[in-house]
C-alpha cells in the first residue's frame, strides 16, 4: 500500500474511534454512578467502521484498564483494521487493538481526560 493512502487510513480512523470511545466513557460514568464499580458494563464497538454498532459486554476494571492507554480501543473480533492497528490483547468478546504511525498523535490528543474524572 503507498504510503499516503495507509497515512490517510490512519488519520481517518483515529477521528473516528474516539467517537465511539467517547460515548463508551460516559456509558461507565453513567453506570458506575447509578449501580457501582462492580455491574458489567454494555459499550458500543470502538471499530474504525462508523455503521458498526455492535455491543461488547465487559468488566468496569477491564475497561478502565484499556482506558489507561489513550492508543487502545476496544472492537469485537474480526473488527480489527489491520492497516491502522495491531492487536494487544484477545479478550473471548472483544479484543483491544492499538493505534500506530499517523494515528498515533490524533488518538492521543483526542483521548479523554481520565482525570478529571
Amino acid at each position: 500500500m503507498e504510503d499516503g493512502l495507509q497515512d490517510e487510513r490512519q488519520v481517518d480512523a483515529a477521528h473516528k474511534q474516539p467517537l465511539f470511545r467517547d460515548v463508551n466513557e460516559k456509558v461507565r460514568l453513567i453506570t458506575a454512578a447509578f449501580s457501582g464499580s462492580s455491574r458489567e458494563l454494555v459499550i458500543t464497538c470502538e471499530c474504525a467502521s462508523i455503521d458498526c454498532a455492535d455491543t461488547i459486554y465487559l468488566t468496569p476494571d477491564a475497561h478502565d484498564a484499556v482506558r489507561r492507554n489513550p492508543l487502545r480501543f476496544i472492537v469485537r473480533p474480526g473488527h480489527v483494521f489491520p492497516e491502522v492497528e495491531y492487536v494487544v490483547e484477545e479478550a473471548g468478546t472483544y479484543v483491544v487493538v492499538e493505534k500506530f504511525g499517523a494515528a498515533v498523535p490524533i488518538a492521543e490528543a483526542l483521548a479523554p481526560d481520565r482525570d478529571a474524572r
